[in-house]
């Protein structure tokens, strides 16, 4: 009878949102990757705004940005795909299965679950057995709180510290925030790049050809289009890292912030999100009447 009950409650419960399950060398190599690549944007952000003598073209960018913060983003994707898994209460265990993984852990001998420190490739938790030894398997998620919180609604009791750890405040406040149009790379750098681009290849027009489509008729449209990609181009590079810089910005203030204010995380964020937006739209257009003024 005990059994038709535990069997009837894992039927009823929800099913748990995908994991990642990393064993402990693809964890930190994962980990590695993606500092590195969120780490690149601001530097080079840096080394362009120092290069003045000659400035960093649009080639050298391209390079740059592929080099230290496409491939490592990248290869990031790769191992978090081969560690994609699911997780489930079953039986009486918490049971994870992933890529040439089966794991199965008895809810009885769970004694903690540990957050990662940095949330790095993305947020996870360690499972400590009752033993004191460490689950192998790490499991990672956008937001690890639905799988803490079943967990916690089976009577594992351990889990519920493990909610109020500064990784998991910040993941959830994270999940929790819209993501606006506007946040979106294809309207903040595609779309957005057309104000500086196609503001830069008016100028260009009127002063080396006398006109808008001077070029156009002196050499030809597709002249003319060569030369309003390269502007195009330009200004998406250099508005990508800009908006990549202040996104690390935002990512490293608001991890700092669930540590020093949990309850106030998700508010705290969208004040960060609404502010970088904010600063974001409004100082390209400023820095570029400043240029011309000058």
């Amino acid at each position: 009878m005990a059994h038709a009950r535990a069997i009837a409650a894992d039927a009823t419960r929800p099913r748990l949102p995908p994991v990642e399950a990393w064993s402990p060398r693809a964890r930190a190599l994962a980990a590695a990757l993606v500092a590195l690549s969120r780490a690149s944007l601001p530097l080079v952000a840096l080394v362009t705004l120092l290069a003045t003598n000659p400035p960093m073209t649009p080639a050298a960018l391209v390079e740059s940005l592929a080099t230290a913060a496409l491939l490592p983003a990248l290869a990031a994707r790769l191992l978090a795909r081969a560690a994609r898994g699911e997780a489930a209460i079953e039986h009486g265990e918490l049971v994870v299965r992933a890529r040439g993984v089966r794991v199965a852990v008895p809810l009885a001998s769970i004694a903690a679950l540990e957050p990662w420190r940095a949330p790095l490739p993305r947020a996870g938790i360690r499972v400590r057995l009752a033993s004191g030894a460490l689950l192998r398997w790490s499991l990672a998620a956008p937001d690890p709180t639905p799988l803490v919180e079943a967990l916690a609604a089976a009577g594992v009791e351990a889990a519920r510290p493990a909610l109020a750890h500064p990784a998991l405040v910040y993941a959830r406040a994270r999940a929790a925030a819209p993501r606006r149009a506007w946040q979106r790379p294809a309207v903040a750098v595609a779309l957005f790049a057309l104000v500086p681009g196609g503001i830069g290849f008016y100028a260009h027009q009127h002063i080396a050809f006398g006109g808008v489509l001077g070029e156009w008729h002196l050499m030809g449209a597709a002249a003319w289009l060569r030369t309003a990609a390269f502007y195009w181009t330009h200004a998406a590079l250099l508005l990508l890292l800009y908006a990549g810089t202040l996104r690390v910005a935002v990512e490293a203030a608001c991890l700092a912030l669930a540590r020093l204010a949990p309850a106030r995380a998700g508010a705290l964020r969208r004040a960060l999100e609404g502010g970088a937006a904010a600063l974001y739209y409004a100082s390209v257009p400023a820095l570029l009447l400043l240029r011309f003024l000058a």
